[in-house]
């Protein structure tokens, strides 16, 4: 009986999903400038400044930086080389830019049957959960730290 439930737990263990990878291999404590653009205009540009977040030079709202910062380890649901035509996936042009540091995530429309969101970012088409975009799209206002000057 022990065998069978050691084999079983074997089993078990080797059926279990590989860990999805991770959108970009970015550390999330490295990074010490964002940018976010878009087709509006509109212009986010936030700079780590040692331990705190500056949107210019009023405090950032650090809360909603680091809930940002999450979307590098985000798990990629699905990727594949972006092709030539990237406009079925509303990344032609990208209505969303933001750049980390150095690396560029192109942000597009979502997927028809999920709802996951579009990314192209180094040569591949990503398709990642749509739980960053809110932040993404968010005026440059909602960036500054309650104590920078809002009621």
């Amino acid at each position: 009986m022990i065998p069978f439930i050691g084999l079983l737990g074997l089993l078990l263990w080797w059926s279990q999903p590989d860990a999805l990878p991770p959108l970009t291999r970015l550390d999330p404590q490295q990074i010490s400038r964002i940018r976010i653009n878009d087709l509006q205009g509109r212009e986010i540009a936030l700079a780590r400044s040692q331990d705190r977040w500056l949107s210019g030079s009023q405090a950032a709202d650090q809360s909603r930086v680091r809930q940002l910062l999450k979307i590098c380890r985000t798990p990629s649901l699905r990727r594949f080389p972006a092709p030539d035509d990237l406009q079925p996936y509303g990344l032609a042009p990208a209505p969303l830019v933001m750049r980390l540091d150095d690396s560029i995530l192109k942000f597009g429309d979502n997927d028809p049957l999920n709802g996951w969101r579009y990314v192209h970012y180094l040569g591949e088409v990503h398709l990642i959960a749509d739980g960053f975009y809110h932040h993404l799209v968010a005026p440059p206002e909602a960036w500054l730290a309650e104590t920078a000057g809002r009621p």
